[in-house]
């Protein structure tokens, strides 16, 4: 019987299908996808919010790796109906293939402090970062259920699902620690039930993705103030050459995965990166969790002011203060 954690070896995913929300926007699930076919040899199925960009990446991902089968479909992660159409199109796109994996990456984020930030941020924070995984694996892990080989099920949070949620992401920091709470308890559930799953939470450090711009536009689209065929697929937005490539990226992400992690945290650092400067999201993790234990919280970096800006208590590794760095010799210049 196959255990639910452990090694795994990535390469039996081949000719199987990658499942990944989220995937059309040049984000981290499309640097699942492209590793997935490109790597491990496995055919992909794209699924995101917009029609022109399924479209897009399908184009794109076949026209890269001609022998993979790519499907694409339109899905709204907030409807579950939606879902669950997806789920029942996969055998009919992938005739005679298990599904290898799948991913839950669809998100969204507005960095509005709880006091400026509006009720209707809140909620399509909550919808589609909560409720869009929880439809997810509700269409999808059945699937998995129903195969006797093993298979991995990813959802994405973030390392603001495991630390404080400050810096104006605090709607977003909550509905990902939401993530990595619902993905420890669905993993339990079904360590005895369904053990051929295993289940991981891939908590990324800094990524180059656009994210904030993509939610931007989804708001856009759904208050009527952007007609949806004037959505194109974005450019990456980053910090320069500091932040992991989405492809770079999705290298971890399988590392950990081979590795039998749950707990994907996504640090940058050699050789996702080619620079010395972490987030150093181990120590702001265990700052945290100290914090617990000792039932206090720290409110210091708050009363730490560094040119009129108040300090983050998470954004403030070697990263962030080689983006402060080079950020205050480019003003000197």
């Amino acid at each position: 019987m196959s255990v639910q954690q452990g090694a795994f070896d990535t390469a039996q995913l081949a000719d199987q299908v990658a499942v990944v929300t989220g995937a059309g926007n040049n984000g981290i699930g499309w640097g699942i996808c492209r590793h997935a076919a490109g790597q491990l040899k496995m055919h992909v199925l794209i699924i995101d919010l917009h029609e022109n960009l399924v479209q897009s990446a399908v184009e794109r991902l076949r026209a890269e790796f001609p022998a993979i089968l790519v499907s694409g479909m339109r899905c709204d992660v907030t409807r579950p109906e939606d879902l669950q159409w997806a789920a029942k199109q996969v055998s009919a796109r992938f005739p005679g293939k298990d599904i290898g994996a799948v991913f839950a990456n669809a998100g969204v984020i507005f960095n509005k402090t709880i006091m400026k930030s509006s009720i209707e941020h809140w909620r399509t924070t909550l919808d589609v970062n909560i409720m869009g995984v929880l439809h997810t694996i509700q269409a999808f892990v059945p699937l998995l259920q129903a195969q006797s080989c093993e298979s991995i099920f990813s959802t994405t949070a973030s390392v603001g699902g495991l630390v404080r949620g400050d810096a104006g992401a605090a709607s977003y920091q909550a509905s990902k620690h939401a993530v990595v709470a619902m993905t420890e308890s669905l993993s339990y559930e079904l360590a005895v039930k369904s053990p051929q799953i295993r289940f991981h939470v891939l908590c990324p450090c800094i990524v180059g993705t656009a994210l904030g711009e993509t939610s931007r536009i989804n708001r856009m689209v759904k208050t009527g103030d952007l007609d949806e065929a004037q959505v194109h697929v974005p450019q990456t937005q980053s910090i320069g050459d500091l932040a992991q490539t989405p492809d770079a990226h999705a290298r971890q992400v399988f590392d950990h995965i081979a590795a039998g992690n749950f707990y994907m945290i996504t640090e940058n650092k050699r050789p996702y990166v080619d620079h010395d400067f972490p987030f150093d999201a181990e120590a702001i993790i265990q700052e945290r969790m100290e914090g617990v234990l000792k039932m206090q919280l720290d409110n210091s970096d708050a009363l730490n002011r560094n040119q009129g800006r108040q300090t983050s208590s998470i954004l403030k590794g070697p990263l962030f203060q080689e983006v402060a760095r080079r950020a205050a010799n480019h003003s000197e210049s």
